[in-house]
C-alpha cells in the first residue's frame, strides 16, 4: 500500500466526518427537549380516584436510601407494592402506595390521616433522617411532588429566559419535601401536607392507522377531539408543615398558611397526628410542558464550552495523527522503498523491528479477554447513549434506561465473544483454546460487576436499605448472565473460530530481537507515554463527570444525554488518536512490545477517572457516613473497570489496524 494524495484526502475527509458527527450528536434539539418518549397523557374527569405513590426516601448527603414506611408514618391501606421494572430494582427505588386518597377536582381543607406513637426507635430514625436531610418523594400521575410553584416557574422563564432560571434553580431542594427539621436543639416533624394538584384541559390525541394495500401502505390519521370535561394533570405541589396537634383540629386552622403555626416537636413516646389537605388549581401549563422544571440541562453554557474545547482537542490530535501518517510514516516508507542500491543505509526505527512486531504478546489470552469484554460493554453503552440522546428511551420511565442497558449488555455478549476470539486466533495463529477464551470473555466483566454488587448487597441488606437488591431480581440477573450472556459469547466465539487467522504483511523471526536499552529521558519512557496518553481524553470528559456523579449520588434527574453522547464519542476518539501516537513513538524506539501498551494507552484514562472520583468523594460530594462512602467506592470501581476495558479495547483495535497498515506499506526483507 502506498500513501498517495487520494489517501490524504480520504484521511482528512474521515476525520472531518467524525468531528461533525460528534458535534451534531451533542447539539440535540433543545426546543423539543421535554417531549418525553414512552409517556402518554392520562385523562381524568370529575370524581375520578387518583393514585398517589411514594418512593424511597433520599438524601443528597448520603448515598443510602430507605423505605418510606421504615419511618413512623401512617400506613397504607390496600396494595402496598407497585410493580417495578428490573432496572428500578437496581437503582434502589421502591415504589409503594401512599397513605393519601385524592378525588379529582374535589377540594379537601382538612383530612385527618392517623395518630402515630413515636417510640424510642422511631424517634432516633426521624432524628437521623432530619440530620442527614432525607426527603420524601411522592408521585402522582408519574409526576414527582415539588415544593416549586410550577406556574411561577413558567412566569419566570417568560420574564428572564429559561437559561437564567434553569441555572439558578437547586434541583434537589425543590423535588420532594423534607421529613422535618431542627430548631433550638429540638426536632420537629412535618405532620401536615398541603397538596396542590394543577390541571389543564385534555389535549386532543392524534392516532395514525396503517393499512396494507398490496402495493404499499396507506396511512389514515384521525384526531380525537372529544375531550370535553376531560383533564390532564400538569403539576403536583406540596407545602409541608409542622403543626402542633392542639391547632390541627381547630376551625381556624388555615392549611394554605400552615407554616405560621407552632411546630410539632417530637420526643420518644409522643403521639403525632398526621393530616393533609388537597386543592385543585387550573393551570395554563400544557401536558407536554409539565416535565420541564425537572428535565432541564444544568450548566448548559459550561457544557457547550467544554464541548467546543473537546472538539478543539480532537481536531489538534487529528492534525498530529495526520502529520505522523502523512509525513513521518510516509517519508519513512519512501526511504525504505528506495532499496539498498539507491541509498546505502542501515535500517533504523520501526522498520528495523518488522520481524518481531507481530510476535505473540505475553498473556495473549488475557489481552483477548479484555478486548472482547471491552467491545461488548462499549457497544452497549454507545447504543444506549445514542438512544437516549435521540429520545428513543424515556428518562421519566423509572428504570427504563437501566433495564435497557442490562438487556443489551447481555445480548452483545455474542459480539464480545466474536471479537475476543478473533483477536486471540490472530495473535496466536492458532484456533486451539478458543472455547476457553469465549468462556473467559463471558465471565470476566460481568463476574466482576456481579461480585461487587453481591458484596454491596450484603452490606446494604444489613443496613435495611432499599438499595439492597432482593433475592429474585438478583437471581434473575444471575440467570441472564449464565443462561444468556455466556452461551452467546460461545456463539460469537464459534463464528470467529471459523475464520482463518489474518495474514500479516511481514514474517515473524524465529528468534526474538533483543531490545536495546537506551539512556533516554523519563519523558520518552514507554510507561510514561502510556499513562500520559490518558490525560487528554480525561480533559475531554471531566466537566460532564461532575454532573454525572451529582445525578448518581445526589439523586438528581440527568437529561444532558446529547452532551454526554457527544463527549463519550469524542473521548473515545481522543483515546484512539493518543493510542496511535503512543504506539508509533514506542515503535520508533525499536521496541516491538506494543500490544499491551496500545491497550493501556486508551485504558489509562480510567486511572484519571478513578482519581477524579476520589477527589469528588472527598471535596465535592458532601457524603457523610462510612456506608455512603463504601457505596460510592463500589460504584466507582464498577465504572472505572468499564472505562478501562472499553476505551482500552477501542484504542487497541485501531492501533492494531495502524500497525498492520504501516508495515503492509513497506517492502519487507
Amino acid at each position: 500500500m502506498k500513501w498517495t494524495r487520494e489517501t490524504t484526502r480520504a484521511f482528512v475527509l474521515f476525520y472531518s466526518c467524525v468531528l461533525l458527527a460528534g458535534s451534531s450528536s451533542s447539539s440535540v434539539r433543545h426546543a423539543d427537549a421535554y417531549v418525553v418518549p414512552g409517556s402518554f397523557p392520562v385523562d381524568y374527569s370529575l370524581g375520578d380516584d387518583l393514585e398517589v405513590h411514594v418512593n424511597a426516601v433520599y438524601s443528597n448527603v448520603t448515598a443510602v436510601t430507605y423505605d418510606f414506611y421504615s419511618l413512623p408514618f401512617c400506613s397504607h391501606e390496600g396494595k402496598a407494592r407497585v410493580d417495578e421494572s428490573l432496572g428500578e430494582w437496581f437503582l434502589g427505588g421502591r415504589i409503594r402506595g401512599a397513605p393519601f386518597s385524592f378525588t379529582f377536582l374535589k377540594n379537601d381543607d382538612f383530612i385527618p390521616l392517623c395518630e402515630k406513637q413515636i417510640g424510642k426507635k422511631g424517634f432516633h430514625r426521624v432524628k437521623d433522617a432530619v440530620d442527614k436531610l432525607y426527603r420524601v418523594r411522592l408521585i402522582l400521575d408519574n409526576l414527582p411532588v415539588t415544593r416549586l410553584s410550577v406556574d411561577r416557574f413558567f412566569e419566570l422563564i417568560k420574564e428572564y429566559g429559561e437559561s437564567a432560571i434553569f441555572d439558578t434553580v437547586d434541583s434537589y431542594s425543590y423535588i420532594g419535601y423534607g421529613i422535618g427539621g431542627k430548631e433550638d436543639g429540638k426536632y420537629f416533624i412535618n405532620n401536615h401536607l398541603t397538596f396542590s394538584v394543577l390541571y389543564n384541559e385534555a389535549e386532543a390525541k392524534t392516532m395514525s392507522k396503517g393499512f396494507y394495500m398490496g402495493e404499499g401502505m396507506s396511512v389514515q390519521t384521525t384526531e380525537d377531539k372529544d375531550t370535553e370535561d376531560l383533564y390532564n394533570i400538569v403539576g403536583f405541589q406540596v407545602l409541608p408543615c409542622s403543626v402542633d396537634f392542639s391547632i390541627q383540629d381547630k376551625d381556624s386552622f388555615d392549611p394554605q398558611n400552615c407554616t405560621n403555626y407552632p411546630k410539632q416537636y417530637i420526643e420518644p413516646g409522643q403521639n403525632i397526628k398526621y393530616s393533609y389537605s388537597v386543592y385543585y388549581e387550573k393551570s395554563e401549563v400544557t401536558w407536554s410542558e409539565r416535565w420541564e422544571p425537572f428535565l432541564h440541562v444544568r450548566g448548559k453554557p459550561m457544557h457547550w464550552y467544554s464541548f467546543l474545547d473537546s472538539l478543539l482537542i480532537a481536531l489538534l490530535l487529528a492534525i498530529l495523527v495526520a502529520s505522523i501518517l502523512l509525513r513521518t510514516v510516509r517519508g519513512d516508507i519512501a526511504r525504505y522503498e528506495q532499496g539498498a542500491g539507491e541509498i546505502e543505509r542501515e535500517d533504523t526505527g520501526w522498520k528495523l523491528i518488522s520481524g518481531d512486531v507481530f510476535r505473540v504478546p505475553p498473556k495473549a489470552g488475557t489481552l483477548s479477554m479484555y478486548i472482547g469484554a471491552g467491545v461488548q460493554v462499549a457497544a452497549c453503552l454507545f447504543l444506549s447513549l445514542a438512544f437516549m440522546a435521540f429520545g428513543l428511551i424515556s428518562p421519566v420511565k423509572r428504570g427504563a434506561l437501566m433495564t435497557w442497558i442490562l438487556v443489551t449488555y447481555f445480548l452483545f455478549a455474542m459480539l464480545g465473544g466474536y471479537a475476543g476470539t478473533k483477536f486471540y486466533i490472530d495473535m496466536t495463529r492458532s484456533k486451539d483454546g478458543w472455547r476457553l477464551l469465549a468462556l473467559r470473555v463471558g465471565l470476566f466483566l460481568a463476574g466482576i460487576i456481579i461480585t461487587i454488587l453481591t458484596l454491596l448487597n450484603i452490606v446494604l441488606g444489613a443496613a435495611k436499605s432499599t438499595q439492597a437488591i432482593p433475592f429474585l431480581p438478583m437471581f434473575f440477573l444471575f440467570l441472564m448472565w449464565v443462561l444468556m450472556s455466556v452461551p452467546l459469547a460461545f456463539v460469537g466465539g464459534y463464528f470467529a473460530s471459523k475464520k482463518e487467522p489474518c495474514k500479516y504483511p511481514v514474517r515473524t523471526n524465529q528468534i526474538p530481537r533483543e531490545i536495546a536499552i537506551k539512556n533516554t529521558s523519563v519523558f520518552a519512557h514507554p510507561l510514561f507515554i502510556v499513562f500520559l496518553s490518558g490525560l487528554l481524553p480525561f480533559g475531554v470528559m471531566y466537566v460532564d463527570l461532575y454532573f454525572i456523579f451529582s445525578a448518581m449520588f445526589e439523586h438528581l434527574y440527568y437529561y444532558a444525554f446529547g452532551f454526554l453522547f457527544g463527549m463519550t464519542f469524542i473521548t473515545a476518539l481522543v483515546c484512539i488518536e493518543m493510542s496511535i501516537v503512543s504506539t508509533y513513538m514506542i515503535l520508533t524506539t525499536e521496541d516491538w512490545r506494543w500490544w499491551w501498551r496500545a491497550f493501556y494507552s486508551g485504558g489509562s484514562v480510567a486511572l484519571y477517572f478513578a482519581l477524579y472520583g476520589l477527589s469528588y468523594l472527598v471535596f465535592d460530594s458532601g457524603l457523610v457516613g462510612g456506608l455512603s462512602r463504601f457505596v460510592f467506592l463500589c460504584y466507582l470501581s464498577i465504572m472505572t473497570t468499564i472505562v478501562f476495558v472499553s476505551m482500552g479495547s477501542l484504542s487497541f483495535m485501531v492501533s492494531y489496524v495502524f500497525v498492520r497498515k504501516i508495515y503492509g506499506a513497506i517492502k519487507a526483507d
